[in-house]
C-alpha cells in the first residue's frame, strides 16, 4: 500500500490501523470458520491396532485406513521379535481425520554383545570384565587342575567371541590347583600290599624304614609319614615304616 505524500500523519495512521484490523479479521475468519469447515469435510477414521504385527503388514493396514505412516523408530527388545510393531501413536481405536500421521516403534530384536575371554582370570576380575559388557557370571564350580593355578578360571560355558544377548551370563569352573590325595591307612598290611595300595592311588613309596617290633610279624607295616588321612599332592613320596 502506497500512501499519498500530501496526507497528514494522522490520516496515514488511520489508514494503517484499518489495514491491520482487516488482516486480523481475515485471520480470525480463516481460523474460526474456514479451517474448521475444511477439517470437517475430511472423513474420520478409527486407527487400527497394529501392535504385534509385522511392520510391512502394519503399514499396509494403516495406509488402507487412509492414514500416513511415518518412518518407524527402532528399539532393542528381549521380548519382541525383530520387525514387529511394539507401540503406535495415535493409540489403537482413536478417532482421527484421514491423512493423520501415525508413528510406529518396531523391535530390533535383542541386543547382542560379544562374550570376552575370561579364562586364567580371577573370579573378581572376570566379574568386572563381564559387567562392562552387560554380562555376568552364572554358576561357579571348582575343580582340581595340575597346570592352572588355584583361584583362576579354567573353563567358561559360553565360548569367547560368541555373540550373546545383552544381560546373558556364563558359568565358570575355577581351578583349585593340583589335586590333593589322601594317604591311605596301611598299618597291619604287608609291605607289598601297602606298596600296591599307595602306588594305586597315584602316590609313590619313598624311604622304607625298618624297625624292630615284638607285636607284629616281620614285613608288617607299622605306619607312614605323612600319617594316614593326610592330604598330599599327586605323586608325593610316602615314607613307610616296616617291621624288620
Amino acid at each position: 500500500m502506497r500512501l499519498n505524500p500530501n496526507m497528514s500523519w494522522r490520516q496515514s495512521g488511520v489508514i494503517i490501523m484499518l489495514v491491520i484490523a482487516g488482516l486480523v479479521a481475515f485471520g480470525i475468519i480463516v481460523d474460526q470458520i474456514v479451517l474448521p469447515w475444511f477439517t470437517s469435510t475430511r472423513s474420520v477414521a478409527a486407527v487400527p491396532n497394529v501392535v504385534g504385527k509385522d511392520v510391512n503388514e502394519a503399514r499396509l493396514i494403516l495406509e488402507q485406513a487412509g492414514l500416513v505412516v511415518q518412518e518407524p523408530k527402532e528399539q532393542f527388545s528381549a521380548k519382541v521379535e525383530k520387525g514387529i510393531v511394539m507401540s503406535q501413536l495415535p493409540a489403537a481405536n482413536s478417532d482421527v481425520k484421514e491423512g493423520r500421521n501415525v508413528y510406529l516403534t518396531i523391535s530390533k530384536g535383542y541386543e547382542t554383545v560379544r562374550m570376552p575371554s575370561i579364562t586364567n582370570m580371577s573370579l573378581r576380575d572376570a566379574r568386572l570384565m563381564l559387567m562392562r559388557s552387560g554380562l555376568s557370571v552364572g554358576d561357579v564350580a571348582y575343580e582340581n587342575h595340575d597346570s592352572i593355578p588355584a583361584n583362576r578360571i579354567l573353563f567358561q560355558s559360553v565360548p569367547a567371541g560368541k555373540d550373546v544377548p545383552y544381560g546373558s551370563n556364563t558359568d565358570v569352573v575355577i581351578s583349585q590347583g593340583p589335586g590333593g590325595l589322601r594317604v591311605p591307612d596301611v598299618v597291619g598290611f604287608s609291605f607289598e600290599e601297602a606298596q600296591a595300595r599307595i602306588v594305586g592311588l597315584g602316590l609313590r613309596v619313598g624311604e622304607v624304614r625298618y624297625e624292630s617290633s615284638g607285636a607284629f610279624d616281620a614285613n608288617t607295616v607299622l605306619g607312614t609319614f605323612p600319617p594316614a588321612d593326610s592330604v598330599v599332592g599327586k605323586g608325593a613320596f610316602i615314607v613307610v615304616r616296616v617291621v624288620k
